[in-house]
Formats: structure tokens, sequence, C-alpha cells
């Protein structure tokens, strides 16, 4: 069984099918259950020590010499979350692959200002200034506060004639940032990601809130608790209307869809004349060329890893991959050989790793190679 699956059943997010496959795999034997229960217990606890050569060497024989490069690295990079799990100090490289597939693990050095993205971001407020939220600035107003970490609106207004005014919140790249809205909607955001909210609501009026780019996780406040007022994230001209769910909306400017992601609930994204209704595991692709609306199933984990403390990337072409990561450490990426950027990967990295670890991963394919200058990241 994958490792991500584990961690999806520490984190409650298994799909029905897959919750059968772990449960089987769990019945199986004594020696599974202590193992999930050992990830279980270091998952949360976050011991600062491992013996690596020993994970390393029962991890190695489930990789056949075989293989393709991507299978390669699915596991080397399964094996990568293992060890951060456990053991978030250790900082190792793959390389020079032995006889019976155990690569060697030394350590590398590296002097580089490229570090993992932390809590920050920039709030507008309804008079044009503007506040920079961080950890140890603490903010507070007639209807926010902020510790630096996350940001809390006061209860919606019931008077209908109060004007409602505005702010945004803006995460720049190497950034996220958490805030509860008015009415009590949680949003995750992710790096390079602008929203524009109301500062307060009006009960029964619906609860509107433009996502002007980027990515975002919504937990909505349902909509019997606001005398049955919809939620609405706008995008453009793309709409996803909620009365209270669970959902992931990614619009960056440089990609060309805009994805709706349905975790729990129901919602329906609208463009135009065209509605498309969700169920829970089904994602909606809005393409900015043609304007259509395609619905598919799609591996929920995947798409909302980020929100968890992941990247998961599920056969993602390098080229895409390197894009997520630069948003997040906040690189400039250069590909030497085009080609390069076409290649493959699967692979699940913690979000605080550094990024040469996660870089060495995918050189150990001996697929491609990195240098890193400054801030920047070229690939051949």
């Amino acid at each position: 069984m994958e490792f991500e699956l584990i961690i999806k059943k520490i984190n409650n997010t298994l799909t029905e099918a897959e919750a059968q496959v772990f449960k089987d795999w769990y019945a199986a034997s004594k020696e599974h259950r202590a193992y999930f229960h050992r990830v279980e217990r270091d998952y949360a606890q976050n011991p600062k020590e491992v013996d690596i050569e020993t994970a390393w060497t029962k991890l190695s024989t489930r990789i056949s010499p075989g293989k393709p490069r991507f299978f390669f690295l699915k596991y080397a990079a399964i094996f990568l979350v293992l060890i951060s799990v456990t053991a978030s100090l250790y900082y190792f490289q793959a390389t020079n692959i032995e006889k019976d597939g155990v690569p060697k693990i030394v350590s590398k050095t590296s002097i580089t200002t490229i570090q993992p993205g932390s809590d920050k971001a920039v709030l507008t407020l309804e008079d044009g200034s503007e506040v920079v939220l961080e950890k140890g600035n603490d903010f507070k107003s007639a209807n926010a506060s902020s510790d630096g970490e996350q940001l809390v609106y006061g209860s919606t207004v019931k008077n209908a004639a109060v004007e409602i005014q505005n702010n945004t919140l803006n995460i720049p790249r190497g950034g996220q940032f958490f805030v509860v809205l008015a009415d009590g909607t949680k949003v995750w955001m992710n790096a390079e990601t602008k929203l524009k909210y109301p500062v307060s609501f009006i009960d029964g009026e619906t609860r509107a809130v433009e996502l002007v780019h980027g990515e975002a996780y919504f937990e909505v406040s349902p909509s019997e608790l606001h005398k049955g007022a919809r939620f609405v994230v706008r995008t453009g001209n793309h709409d996803v209307e909620v009365f209270g769910t669970q959902f992931n909306v990614k619009a960056y400017a440089d990609e060309k869809e805009v994805t709706t992601t349905l975790v729990e609930g129901k919602v329906t994204v609208t463009v135009g004349e065209t509605s498309k209704k969700l169920q829970p595991g089904r994602q909606s692709a809005y393409s900015k060329e043609t304007e259509e609306v395609q619905v598919s199933k799609v591996d929920v984990f995947n798409e909302i890893s980020w929100k968890n403390g992941f990247f998961s990337f599920k056969d993602m072409p390098l080229e895409e991959i390197m894009k997520v990561l630069s948003r997040w450490y906040d690189f400039q990426i250069t590909f030497d050989n085009r080609d390069v950027g076409k290649i493959t990967f699967n692979g699940v990295f913690r979000r605080v790793e550094r990024i040469e670890e996660i870089l060495n991963i995918i050189e150990a394919t001996n697929e491609v190679t990195y240098k890193i200058n400054q801030n920047s990241i070229t690939m051949k």
C-alpha cells in the first residue's frame, strides 16, 4: 500500500474506495497495524531521531530496478516524507545507485537564500491603507484582529442600511495565510493569491467574495445560519455557488484553467450560460481559451494537499512541478533544455522541506540536474 494512503488516513481524507484498501491492508497483519500506529505517533510527535539506512533498506525492497523513472521518484519522495515526518532535522541526498537498488545517503551543503514559505500577507483596508501581517506583528481594528498567523473578522451585520466595506488580502510568493470571514467562513489561502471580501455580511443576502487570482480552500458557514443566504466565490466570469461546504478553487493568472475541487457538500459552477453541479471527489475545469467547463473525478488529496502542508505531484510534468515550487519558495526557474520540463514525476513532500532536499530527490532519477544561484534555479 502507498504511504500516501497512510497520511490520508491520519488526515481523514480517504475516499470510500481508498478507505476499503486501507481497511484490508490494516487487517492483513499485526505488522501492518503496528507500522500504521508508529507512523501516526511519529506524525503527531515529530521526534528528532530516525534510522535512515534501515528505513531506506526496508523501503527499497518495493523498488524494481526496471521500473520507469517516475516510479522510482514516487517511492523516493514517499521515503522523504517518512523521514520528514519523523525527523525534520535530517538533510540528505540520494546519489550513486548501488546494485541492490539502495542509494548512498550522503550529506550535501549549499549556500542559498531560498527558504520555504511562511505565514504572511498584506491587508488592504477600506480606506486604502495597507497592513503587513506576519508572525510577531499583531493587528487590531474595529472589525478584525490578527496575531500575524491568521486574520479573524467580527460577526455579521444585520442592518441592511449599513454600507458594507471591502477588504483585500494579498498573499505574496513565498506566503500563505488563514482568514475567518465575518460569517464564520474559513479560508486557507495559498501563495500568490488575492482575495477581496466584505468586512461584514447582511443576513439573508448573498455572501459574495472575489478570488482575484491564486488558490484558496473554503470551508463555508452553512446557509441555514444566515437565513438561507448563498455563498458565491467569483473569479472573473466564473462563479462557484455554495450553501455550506468545503472546496478548493485554483485560478492562477498564468494557468490556462480555473479548477474547482469539491471535498464535501454540493456546489454549482457557472460560467455564462453554462452551469455544472459537482459531487464530492469531482472537479470542474474551466478553459480560459475555449470557455468550456469539463467535470471529472480527481484525487482529492492530490488537489488539496497544499492546505494540509504537503506538495503532492501525480504524473505531473517537471515544468509544472517547478512552477508550483517557485510560488512557495519564491525563486526564478530556468530550463536549459525544454524537453526536461516535459518529464513527468510522482511524489509527495512536506512544504517545510528545504528546496535542495526536494531537488536532490528529483536529481536522483538521473534524468535531470539542477543548479542554484542566489534566488534562481536552473534545470538541465
